[in-house]
């Protein structure tokens, strides 16, 4: 009997060494997996933060492009209006009301011409051509860039800061041949 005991006993012993080894296996299984999912929810919230970041810093950058479409919006609706009050103008002149029509040209910056030297002061104006708005002597032959006037004789022109028409700044000039 005592020997029945004894191995009831050991069998006990047995199972809770076995239930032990059990228990220890799932719990360090289940911390495996815990910190697996540990670890995944730190990368999912350090992705969430990075997209988080980026989320404001498109809404910023937005911010800007809508602010930057707003002041070019503006500029254009100003340079509409003086567009519409210089057509407005130039309707009541009559499109120059004293006979002379300022000529246009297609140069525009690069195409600059240098101004004609064989003008010479007092020189008379070709048939058709206006007078020098400058001196009022020669005849307007060079054309200011870039408003295009045609309104000022050679020496006029190499004198002129800004046209005397419009008082645009002069950045360059055309020598314009009649004949």
């Amino acid at each position: 009997m005592a020997q029945a005991r004894k191995m009831w006993a050991a069998l006990a012993e047995q199972r809770r060494s076995h239930l032990r080894l059990i228990v220890s296996t799932v719990e360090a299984r289940a911390a495996k997996r815990l910190k697996a999912k540990d670890d995944e929810i730190e990368r999912v919230r350090g992705m969430n933060w990075a997209l988080e970041e980026r989320l404001r810093n498109l809404y910023m950058e937005a911010q800007m492009w809508r602010d930057v479409a707003q002041s070019h919006e503006a500029a254009a609706n100003v340079l509409r209006a003086d567009l519409q009050r210089v057509l407005e103008a130039q309707a009541v002149r009559g499109g120059g009301g004293d006979g002379q029509d300022d000529a246009e040209s297609c140069c525009w910056g690069e195409n600059q011409v240098p101004i004609c030297a064989e003008e010479e002061v007092g020189t008379p104006a070709p048939a058709g051509v206006g007078r020098c708005k400058g001196c009022g002597d020669g005849g307007a032959v060079v054309l200011l860039l870039p408003c295009r006037h045609l309104c000022v004789c050679a020496p006029c022109a190499a004198a002129a800061q800004a046209c005397p028409s419009c008082g645009c700044a002069k950045n360059g000039s055309v020598c314009v041949n009649f004949s």
